[in-house]
């Protein structure tokens, strides 16, 4: 199934693979319940199907998935996936969350538990002792599944996946190319113009004076209308800041 279903989008565009949830659970009522057009066809198909792809839990599920040949995928609550999966180097999640809800504890209403509760995981998880009772839990029993082909796990990172990065990289790189050659050349031209030389002359001075990383300042040569203020400009040497 790793070699053709990528993502929800791919498991509703095709009918080989059947796939459910726990009859009348939270997962199925998502479906069903859902605005989203796709997620709504696929609630009507899972409630269509024959034989029927419903489980009454989430273990009769995994095990149809085992059985299944990669013919069935299960839909279930991402924390159950990752407890499931660390034990069964046969399953695997694909995908990411279809909906982000968080678990809560349910007291009467008005109940003088509700603040001291709600004050008690606040602080456990602020501390970081939930994160570190789940990894506990989780990883007891779990299996090294190291040896499992990579290419069949939907977490790994892959050329594919940073693309679309390299691509923006070399973009702006040779934007940034383009537009400092434009400054170059539009800086050449006014050297030019405000010093009365050639553009090959400017272009030479302003390219030594690039390639020069040690100068922060470079001679000119003004240009005055009187000859007397040529003579005495020929005496006297002459900086501007780099533009």
């Amino acid at each position: 199934m790793g070699a053709t279903i990528n993502n929800v989008e791919d498991l509703a565009a095709q009918s080989k693979i059947k796939y459910g949830a726990i009859k009348g659970g939270s997962t199925a009522s998502f479906f069903s319940a859902s605005n989203v057009t796709m997620y709504k066809k696929m609630g009507q198909v899972m409630a269509d199907a024959r034989p029927e792809v419903f489980t009454k839990s989430n273990l009769e599920g995994v095990e149809r998935v085992a059985k299944g040949k990669r013919t069935y995928a299960f839909f279930m609550e991402s924390t159950s996936i990752e407890f499931h999966v660390k034990r069964n180097c046969d399953l695997m999640q694909v995908g990411s969350l279809l909906d982000n809800k968080g678990y809560g504890i349910a007291v009467p209403p008005n109940s003088p538990y509700r603040t001291q509760l709600s004050g008690a995981i606040l602080h456990l998880q602020e501390k970081g002792i939930l994160r570190e009772l789940k990894e506990k839990w989780w990883s007891m029993g779990s299996k090294n599944c190291s040896d499992v082909d990579p290419s069949t796990d939907s977490g790994a990172l892959t050329v594919g996946h940073v693309g679309g990065v390299f691509l923006v990289l070399i973009f702006g790189l040779a934007l940034s190319i383009l537009i400092a050659i434009f400054e170059f050349v539009w800086n050449v031209r006014k050297v030019a113009v405000e010093e009365k030389i050639t553009p090959s002359e400017a272009f030479i001075a302003e390219l030594k004076f690039a390639v020069n990383v040690w100068v922060n300042e470079k001679p000119i040569k003004i240009s005055h209308s009187s000859n007397a203020s040529k003579s005495s400009a020929s005496d006297s040497g002459f900086t501007r800041a780099a533009s």
